[in-house]
C-alpha cells in the first residue's frame, strides 16, 4: 500500500474512533443542542444583541454534574464582567487615547496570561482576556460613546441568557441528587478497575495497542481525585434529612477502601506493568470488580499465596469491600482540617508559581504575539480579521507541540464551521420564513458541534465549528446575507498562527521535552518534600503536605497526557528526536509518579490507623 493510502487510512480511522458513541456522550450532546436553542429562542424573543458571540462559550463549560456547571459558568460571566469593568475604567481614565488604549490590550492580555498559567482559574482569566479584548477594541471604530457601551452590556446579556439557559438544562437533566451521584461515582471508579484488570489480563491487543495505557491514564486520574469528592457528597447526604434513608450501609468505611484500592492499582499500572505469568490473577480481580458491579457480593476466595503480594493487596480489599455491611463508622480523614483552611493566596495560586518565571515568561509570551496582531490589523485598517488576536488568547498554550494541536483543531474547526455557515446564508435562509426553521438549523448544528466536543482528543474542533457558524449565521435578528464574517475569521486565524509561530516557536520556544523535563523535576520534588514532611514525626503537618502534593501532582500528571499527545505535533527540524526524547521522559515521569505514590500510601498508613 502506498504511503499516502496508508495515511489516509490512518486518518480515517482516527476520525472515526474519535466520533465513536460511547456512554453519555447522546444524552450530553442533547443536552448542550437543548441549552443552545433554548437560549437562542429568548434571546431572538428579547431582541439581546451579541447571541452569536455568547452561544459558541456555552462549549466551554464542564458538564460533569450541575454544581460543576454553575461554578464554570460563574468563572465564564464574572471574568466577562470583570473584563467590561475594566475596560470601561481604563477609557474613563485615560480619555479613550490610541496609545492608552494599546497599552491597556496589552496590559489586559499580559494579566490574563499571567493568571491563566499560575492560577487555579485559568477559564476565569482566558474569558477576562478574551471580553478585555474584544471591549477595548470596540473603540479603535470611534463610534459614539453610548452605542459601544450598550454593546458591551448586550454582550453580557447575551452570555447570562446562555449560561442561565445552559444551567438550568443540567439541573433539569442532569443527576441532581446526591445519593444518585454518589452511587454513579463509585460505579465509575469500579468499572475503570474492571476494565483495566481486564485489559491487563488480557496484554496488549493486537487491535487497540494503546487501550491498556488510556485504561492507566483513566485510572490514575481517580486515583489522584482521592476520595474528597465522594466524601462531599456523603456529607450531603447526611446533611439532607430526607435522603438519609437512602445511604447505603457502610458507604463511608467503602468509601476508604475503594480509595485505597484504586491508589494501588495506580501503583500497580505505573510500576508494574503487566506480565504473561500474572495473567490469570489479573482475570480474577477482573472477576470480583465485576460481581461488585453486578450489585453482587464477590464470591471468589483471595488470590493464592502464589500471585505477587500487590495483587493480593487489592484482592483482600475488594472481598473488604464486599463484605462491609456493617453500620457505618468513622474512617479517619485523610487530610487534617487545617488543609482545608487554605489560605486565600494559598488557593488562588499555583504551588511554586513564584519559585520560577514560567508563568512571566509565558504572560510575556501571549501578550507580545497579541499585541503584535493587534497592530497588524490596526494598520491595514481591516477589524475582521481580529480572530488573529483571539487566536493568540485560546491556542497560545505552554509547548510549542501543544500550541500547534491546538491550532490545527481551531482552523480546522473554524473552515467546517464556516463552510456550514456559507451554505446555511446562501442555500437555507432564503426559505426560511419562521424562527422554527431556524431553530432547527441552529439546533442540527449544534448538536453536531456537542457531538464532537465529546471526541477523547480532537473536542476543540468542536468549539471551532459553533463559533464560526453561530458568528456567520446569527449577527442579528434579520437573516444573514453576508459571507464575509467566515472568511475573515479564517484569514484572522491563519495570521495568528503564523505571528504564534514567529514568537513561541522561533523567538521563545518551549518544547514538548522541555515542559516534560520540566514537570518531572517537580514530581521528584514532590516526592523529597513529602519524604521530609512524612520523617519529621508530625502527623497533622504530614497530612496537610499530602493533601497539597498530591493535588499537585495530579495537575502535572493532567498536563503529561496532554503533553503527550501534544509530542507528536511538535514539527520542525529534530522532530523525531524530540519524539524520542518525549517518549522516555514519560516513562521517567510514571516511574517518579509511582515512587510518589508509594511514599504518599507510606505517609497515610502512619497517619491513619489500620481499618480492620
Amino acid at each position: 500500500m502506498p504511503p499516502t493510502v496508508s495515511r489516509r487510512v490512518n486518518i480515517g480511522r482516527t476520525i472515526q474512533v474519535e466520533l465513536a458513541p460511547f456512554p453519555g456522550r447522546l444524552f450530553g450532546s442533547l443536552r448542550d443542542t437543548l441549552g443552545i436553542t433554548v437560549a437562542v429562542v429568548i434571546a431572538m424573543t428579547l431582541r439581546v444583541p451579541g447571541i452569536s458571540l455568547a452561544l459558541a462559550l456555552l462549549f466551554l463549560l464542564q458538564r460533569e454534574r450541575p454544581g460543576l456547571t454553575l461554578r464554570s459558568s460563574s468563572h465564564i460571566f464574572s471574568g466577562a464582567v470583570m473584563a467590561c469593568v475594566a475596560s470601561l475604567f481604563w477609557v474613563q481614565i485615560t480619555d479613550g487615547t490610541d496609545v492608552a488604549r494599546f497599552l491597556g490590550v496589552a496590559g489586559g492580555i499580559f494579566l490574563a496570561g499571567f493568571g491563566m498559567s499560575a492560577t487555579t482559574f485559568p477559564l476565569f482569566f482566558t474569558i477576562f482576556g478574551f471580553y478585555g479584548f474584544l471591549d477595548l477594541s470596540a473603540w479603535d471604530a470611534h463610534r459614539g460613546s453610548s452605542a459601544i457601551v450598550a454593546s458591551s452590556l448586550y454582550n453580557l446579556a447575551s452570555l447570562a441568557i446562555v449560561l442561565l439557559a445552559s444551567v438550568a438544562v443540567e439541573y433539569l437533566f442532569g443527576i441532581r441528587h446526591p445519593a444518585e451521584e454518589l452511587r454513579q461515582e463509585i460505579e465509575k471508579r469500579l468499572n475503570v478497575l474492571s476494565r483495566f484488570f481486564h485489559s491487563a489480563a488480557k496484554g496488549h491487543s493486537a487491535d487497540e495497542p494503546d487501550q491498556l495505557r488510556r485504561l492507566q491514564s483513566e485510572l490514575v486520574r481517580y486515583a489522584h481525585a482521592g476520595d474528597r469528592d465522594l466524601n462531599k457528597l456523603y456529607n450531603r447526604l447526611r446533611d439532607a434529612s430526607s435522603d438519609v434513608s437512602q445511604v447505603p450501609i457502610g458507604i463511608h468505611y467503602r468509601i476508604g477502601l475503594l480509595t485505597r484500592i484504586l491508589e494501588k492499582s495506580a501503583l500497580l499500572s505505573l510500576a508494574h506493568p503487566p506480565a504473561a505469568s500474572n495473567y490469570n490473577y489479573f482475570a480474577a480481580i477482573a472477576e470480583q470488580c465485576d460481581q461488585l458491579l453486578g450489585g453482587n457480593a464477590i464470591s471468589s476466595e483471595r488470590l493464592p499465596d502464589s500471585a505477587p503480594p500487590y495483587l493480593r493487596d487489592i484482592s483482600a480489599e475488594l472481598l473488604q469491600y464486599s463484605a462491609s455491611d456493617e453500620p457505618d463508622r468513622e474512617v479517619p480523614a485523610t487530610t487534617s482540617p487545617s488543609a482545608e483552611r487554605h489560605t486565600f493566596l494559598a488557593g488562588f495560586f499555583l504551588p511554586g508559581v513564584f519559585q520560577t518565571p514560567d508563568a512571566v515568561t509565558y504572560a510575556l509570551k501571549l501578550a507580545f504575539a497579541a499585541t503584535l496582531c493587534y497592530i497588524f490589523y490596526n494598520a491595514i485598517a481591516w477589524p475582521g480579521i481580529l480572530t488573529c488576536v483571539v487566536t493568540v488568547l485560546f491556542t497560545g498554550l505552554s509547548s510549542t507541540g501543544a500550541m500547534k494541536q491546538k491550532q490545527l483543531y481551531r482552523f480546522a474547526g473554524a473552515a467546517i464551521g464556516g463552510l456550514l455557515g456559507i451554505a446555511t446564508v446562501s442555500l437555507l435562509f432564503p426559505n426560511m420564513d419562521s424562527i422554527t426553521t431556524l431553530v432547527v438549523v441552529v439546533g442540527a448544528v449544534s448538536f453536531v458541534c456537542a457531538w464532537v466536543l465529546r471526541s477523547p482528543h480532537m473536542g476543540y474542533v468542536g468549539v471551532q465549528i459553533g463559533f464560526a457558524f453561530f458568528l456567520t449565521t446569527l449577527p442579528g435578528f434579520s437573516a444573514a446575507t453576508l459571507i464575509s464574517p467566515a472568511r475573515d475569521r479564517v484569514i484572522g486565524i491563519g495570521i495568528g498562527i503564523v505571528v504564534m509561530w514567529f514568537v513561541f516557536d522561533q523567538l521563545w520556544p518551549m518544547r514538548t521535552s522541555t515542559a516534560l523535563r520540566h514537570t518531572l523535576q517537580r514530581i521528584r520534588e514532590s516526592t523529597v518534600e513529602l519524604r521530609r514532611a512524612t520523617t519529621q514525626k508530625d502527623m497533622a503537618n504530614a497530612a496537610e503536605t499530602l493533601s497539597k502534593l498530591r493535588a499537585a501532582v495530579s495537575l502535572e500528571l493532567v498536563n503529561v497526557q496532554q503533553l503527550e499527545s501534544a509530542a507528536f505535533f511538535d514539527f520542525g527540524q529534530g522532530h523525531k528526536r524530540e519524539l524520542a526524547s518525549s517518549r522516555r521522559l514519560i516513562h521517567q515521569i510514571e516511574s517518579a509518579a509511582a515512587e510518589f505514590y508509594s511514599e504518599a500510601l507510606r505517609s497515610r498508613s502512619e497517619a491513619s490507623p489500620q481499618l480492620p
